[in-house]
């Protein structure tokens, strides 16, 4: 709990919160212009999970690195006497909670055509606030991924890369078998599986709801995140045992 404690405190006051509301105020914006008053639900969650969520991740994640350098190089961490792996482990789990967050925002800007006139609109503020949430769930395992990314590869390349892959697999590998082993697609799927939102990024009716698909997505979603969770961590405490 101290670890996480930490990280809320080096946070706080910082872009990495502000952008927790601008992107889905973006995504928001983003569907109304494109789809009106009636369809700003269904593209609203369309543009969140094809392109913005994944780049809101890789610039979190970026900002959360890029506050330990700055403080020199992680020189502070890794000359305390600190479990590395746990405050690694807590670091994603911050990142985690702040994307709950930010898709409750979303949530709430797109149920307001419902509380408007719910005759018009599709989903109900139950069905966005579960959808939402679920769909913020199926991608946390970005948030490890895009720190070893970071290592890796820079900053330019994390966002570019984790922003971009999704948005042109879901559309080819989504429409194929092969989506159940791409995990940029699993959010496309729930979104389709639950809330009848095709790959294309239109609402169909005819779509049925599939609650045992959904099910193996969360639960391979929550797997993978875990799994990735560790593997980072790992290599976190590697690169401090060189640091120190």
């Amino acid at each position: 709990m101290q670890y996480l404690r930490a990280e809320h405190l080096t946070l706080k006051h910082s872009m990495f919160n502000r952008l927790l509301v601008i992107a889905p105020f973006c995504a928001a914006g983003f569907a109304f212009l494109a789809g009106g008053f009636i369809g700003i639900q269904y593209m609203g969650l369309y543009w969140w999970y094809s392109f913005l969520l994944q780049g809101t991740i890789a610039i979190l994640c970026v900002l959360s690195v890029q506050k330990e350098e700055r403080a020199g190089k992680y020189y502070g961490v890794f000359s305390l006497p600190l479990q590395l792996g746990r405050y690694e482990m807590a670091r994603t789990l911050v990142v985690a909670e702040k994307l709950f967050v930010s898709g409750l925002v979303l949530a709430v800007l797109l149920s307001i055509p419902h509380v408007l006139s719910p005759q018009l609109v599709v989903f109900s503020v139950g069905k966005m606030l579960v959808g939402s949430s679920l769909i913020i769930l199926t991608s946390l395992w970005q948030i490890p991924w895009c720190f070893l990314l970071l290592r890796k590869c820079g900053m330019v390349v994390t966002v570019a890369a984790n922003t971009l892959i999704g948005l042109f697999t879901i559309a080819t590998i989504g429409n194929s078998s092969l989506w159940w082993i791409w995990p940029y697609c699993w959010s496309a799927k729930l979104a389709e599986y639950w809330m009848g939102i095709g790959i294309n990024g239109v609402w169909q009716e005819s779509l049925q709801q599939k609650n045992g698909s959904v099910l193996l997505i969360l639960a391979a979603s929550v797997l993978f995140f875990a799994l990735l969770t560790v593997l980072e961590a790992r290599a976190f405490v590697r690169k401090g045992g060189e640091g120190r």
